[in-house]
């Protein structure tokens, strides 16, 4: 199998096949990525599609200072925060709206379905609810599953400041999902 690099390389060199290859291996990621932190699926789709337009674009630029999945994962960030700056009244203000994500196939009580769907809809609301750069932390960490040092590369900030957004997301989550 060839490396995210060859491909892009090869993209780059006029191997069109090679882009499709790159986009079957990090599509649902990325969208995954923007639902979480765009909060709509349907925004989520246009800003990977604008990331797939960057990448066309700019493949033949691409320096090697990171791995493709970190560059992939930047322009997608960096789309979905023009994106946010970009809403009326440019305060950050997220959309509601389908993430497209579904609740995991759970046999048995209809009851004990409805209490995970209701405990999966309060920690996505409690998550769209924080901040762009807290969401970004823990999107990337916990369900991007990537580790500080590669979340700090994506987002553009060192290690120290991945973990202390990550610890800040968790104590305000806490904070929103703790009864009391």
């Amino acid at each position: 199998m060839r490396s995210d690099e060859e491909l892009l390389r090869g993209f780059a060199g006029g191997e069109r096949r090679a882009l499709g290859l790159l986009a079957e291996r990090y599509e649902r990621a990325l969208l995954s990525l923007a639902c979480a932190i765009l909060g709509s699926r349907d925004l989520a789709v246009d800003a990977v599609q604008e990331t797939w337009l960057r990448v066309i674009l700019y493949a033949d630029g691409f320096a090697g200072r990171s791995s493709v999945k970190t560059w992939l994962y930047r322009i997608a960030i960096n789309q979905c925060r023009s994106m946010v700056r970009a809403r009326p009244g440019n305060g950050g203000e997220e959309a509601g709206g389908d993430t497209g994500q579904d609740v995991a196939d759970v046999r048995g009580d209809p009851v004990d379905l409805l209490a995970v769907r209701d405990e999966t809809e309060r920690l996505k609301r409690a998550v769209e609810g924080l901040s762009p750069l807290l969401r970004e932390a823990v999107v990337l960490c916990y369900t991007q599953q990537m580790s500080h040092e590669e979340a700090g590369e994506v987002m553009g900030v060192p290690v120290g400041t991945v973990k202390s957004r990550v610890h800040a997301a968790l104590e305000e989550l806490r904070k929103r999902l703790t009864p009391g």
